[in-house]
This record gives C-alpha cells, structure tokens and sequence, in this order.
C-alpha cells in the first residue's frame, strides 16, 4: 500500500474515531460505576476479604483503562502525508541500518513503547515492568524485568512496540536506547529477550537516547525535563544514526564506549 492510500484509509478512520470516542469514554466511565457500586455492596454485605478484593482489584484495571483511553483521545489527530511517510520509511529501513552500523562491543539494547508508555518512563526516570509499576502485569513482562532487543533483533522493537505504523491517527511511539548492566546479561539477549529494569535516576549513564519522530520530539524532550533526564538524549531515527557514527570516527575512545569500558572495568 503506498502513501496515499494510508493516508486517505488513515483520514477515514480518523472521522470515525472522532465520533466514536466520546461513546467510548461513556462506556468506560459506565463501567467503573457499575465496579464501584458492586464493591460498595460487597462491602455492606459483609462478603468475604477475597470477594471484596477482587472487586478493588477489577476497578483499579477499570480505571486505568479508561485513564489511559481518555489520555490516548487527546493525541487523536489527522494523519498527515510527512508524518505517514517518515515512519513507514524508517520501519523498513531503520532496522537493517542498525545491523549494519553498530557494534556489539557497545552492548546497545533496544526497548519499543508506545508514545504513553515512553511518556511512563521519562517521568518516572525508570524503564520497569507493569507488574512493577501498576501492582498487576500490563504486558509478558514479569516482575524486575522489561523485555528487549539487541541491534540483530531489534526490529522487533521497532515494528512491534514503539507503534511505528499501526495507526497513523496517533503520534508513534518511541524507541529506548539503553547499555546493558553487564556482558552476561547483553549476551542472554538472543535468546532471553528480556533485561533487568533500569532506574536512570541511579543509572543514568545507561540510558543513550530516545529515539523518536519529529512530530514527537518537543512533547518528548518537556517529559525527559521533567524526569530529570538529559533532552540531548532526545532525537529522531537520522540523528541517531548520525551522532553515533560521529562518536565512532572520533580519533579519541568515544563517549559510548567511555561508558561500556568503565562498565567492563566494574565487573
């Protein structure tokens, strides 16, 4: 399908998205209602603490759904020409350059989300799983891991996570650059497809970029001030690219393998 079919497909899906929001909101919030008077009369029927707390449990997931539904409505736009394009030339085309352009000796790992889950992490200054951060698993990821990818399987993270083309009605999502804590734990990637969460408060050092669209970059970099993070570390596909080879055929070590060798000295 070339641009202009995604973009008149992407520009009807969007008219009916806007009326069919508002519906949708309705019948979020009806559904907390519902959770929240059946929890208050298990509560005055004296029902047990299992009963009780499976109901807590069923409105928090209510809640959080339609938190999340009614945040994700406010990015609701119309797709745009540029926008469709960018994304769908850098989801064919970003993977293989990674392949191509980086080294292993780096330990580079990549970690997709969408556009609400990057925003998650930059102000919380912490990459974890959703077991860890909602008390309840959002994802396959289990308790004090988050899954990734190295540059050889990085695709995944890119096509499948960060949202790159699944819906042009919405911004993308953004991909995490991150070191791995240690050579046992980049070399388990292959197979194990997770690493260990990251808190960048204490680790920051690990955290190399967040690589995102152009559209995205401003909302992106206000998160990252707020986190506590550097918005240097915030760039588009190109820059990516660009810095990293930059840092690469300096005659100095470069600054990211600064960083991988003190981590190798600390092991």
């Amino acid at each position: 399908m070339d641009i202009n079919d995604l973009l008149l497909n992407s520009s009807k899906w969007y008219e009916k998205e806007k009326t069919r929001a508002p519906i949708q909101i309705n019948k979020y919030k009806k559904q907390v209602e519902d959770t929240e008077k059946e929890l208050n009369e298990a509560i005055a029927n004296n029902e047990t603490a299992f009963i009780i707390k499976e109901y807590q449990r069923i409105l928090s997931e209510d809640i959080h759904t339609l938190q999340q539904y009614e945040e994700l409505n406010t990015l609701l736009r119309k797709p745009n020409e540029d926008d469709i394009a960018y994304r769908v030339h850098h989801s064919q085309q970003f993977p293989q350059k990674i392949i191509d352009k980086l080294s292993h000796d780096d330990m580079l790992c990549f970690h997709g989300t969408t556009i609400l889950g990057a925003k998650n992490i930059l102000l919380s200054s912490s990459i974890s799983s959703g077991a860890d951060r909602f008390g309840r698993a959002t994802s396959f990821d289990p308790p004090g891991k988050i899954s990734a990818t190295n540059k050889d399987t990085a695709e995944t993270s890119i096509r499948q996570y960060m949202r790159l083309t699944d819906n042009f009605c919405y911004p993308a999502g953004c991909l995490f650059v991150v070191t791995a804590k240690n050579k046992e734990e980049y070399d388990n990637l292959p197979s194990g497809w997770m690493i260990d969460n990251i808190d960048f408060k204490e680790n920051s050092d690990r955290l190399i970029a967040v690589i995102t669209t152009p559209e995205n970059i401003a909302r992106v970099r206000n998160w990252a001030k707020e986190g506590g993070i550097k918005t240097s570390k915030i760039m588009d596909f190109d820059d990516f690219i660009s810095q990293y080879q930059q840092q690469n055929k300096q005659k100095s070590t470069p600054a990211l393998s600064q960083i991988v060798q003190t981590r190798k000295q600390k092991e």
